[in-house]
């Protein structure tokens, strides 16, 4: 298990020529089709609801190599808010539905 909670997160996203979304925080970067940032979204949403309020981090298992990284709440919230508005901008108003 890899603890990136310590570091400073930059959620950056971006889109380029080959219609990517580029997703940066703490120290993990991937690139994903929009299909798969959908599917990056609906499990950081799926993941919020499993969150209970005494819990300081949150582990979040990413589909490369089975990558179990854990953040703070704090930055899983930052990092979910910020793709939530990505989702939003890219994709329409009608994804905040739960």
């Amino acid at each position: 298990m890899v603890h990136l909670y310590n570091q400073t997160p930059i959620a950056n996203f971006l889109t380029n020529n080959d219609n990517l979304i580029r997703v940066n925080f703490c120290n993990v970067k991937m690139k994903m089709k929009p299909c798969q940032f959908g599917s990056f979204h609906n499990y950081l949403i799926n993941k919020s609801k499993s969150i209970k309020a005494v819990e300081s981090s949150v582990e979040l298992l990413l589909v490369k190599n089975n990558l179990v990284i854990t953040i703070s709440l704090h930055h899983f919230l930052q990092l979910l808010n910020a793709v939530q508005s990505v989702m939003a901008d890219k994709f329409g108003e009608g994804i905040f539905k739960t």
